[in-house]
């Protein structure tokens, strides 16, 4: 009887696994890169970077002295980007970003007409290399249509390659630079 019990838990595991694979891979999946923004303000800036996923991203500069005093919120230099959202759901953002250091790993992200004292921070402790962050315990309820996604100065020396807006389980989490959906971003003539 145990070994039947085993089976069943294991047979389970193996289930629950592959419908976190097949849901992961018909998520919504929304990739934008950071230099194809639809507006930017100084002092965010669009620099060529090899190791960002098409050659370019955008950054805060470094300033010197660094750290000492940081430029937010009086700086409100930042990147909008009008999407466009094909299905309304509860979608989780994910930033491929840079840090370079402790003192210059942040962003602020706004969705939409979102005010400055509900800023979301996007932040994480991996330095010198580009990743994947989230927002965490950030999910967006966003409708079909555009929305604006603004990634704005906290930290000088912060750097941003790609975003993207998934309705993949929790669990999943981007691993590389994915191809962009280029579709979804807003045109002039849009």
């Amino acid at each position: 009887m145990q070994k039947i019990w085993r089976l069943i838990r294991f047979s389970g595991v193996i289930v629950g696994v592959a419908l976190l694979a097949v849901t992961a891979a018909y998520a919504a999946n929304l990739v934008f890169e950071a230099e194809h923004y639809t507006w930017i303000k100084p002092c965010m800036e669009k620099v060529a970077d090899s190791k960002a996923a098409e050659g370019y991203c955008v950054q805060i500069p470094l300033r010197r002295p660094h750290g000492v005093e940081e430029m937010a919120p009086g700086d409100d230099g930042n990147v909008t980007f009008k999407i466009y959202v094909p299905e309304a759901g509860c979608y989780r953002l994910w930033a491929r970003v840079h840090w370079y250091d402790g003192c210059g790993n942040s962003f602020f992200v706004f969705v939409d007409d979102m005010d400055t004292a509900h800023a979301v921070q996007l932040t994480d402790s991996t330095y010198q290399k580009w990743h994947w962050v989230r927002t965490r315990g950030h999910e967006y309820t966003l409708t079909k249509g555009y929305h604006l996604i603004r990634f704005q100065n906290r930290e000088d020396g912060a750097k941003l390659d790609q975003f993207l807006l998934t309705t993949a389980p929790e669990r999943w989490k981007p691993t590389r630079a994915y191809r962009e959906t280029s579709q979804y971003l807003w045109h002039a003539e849009d």
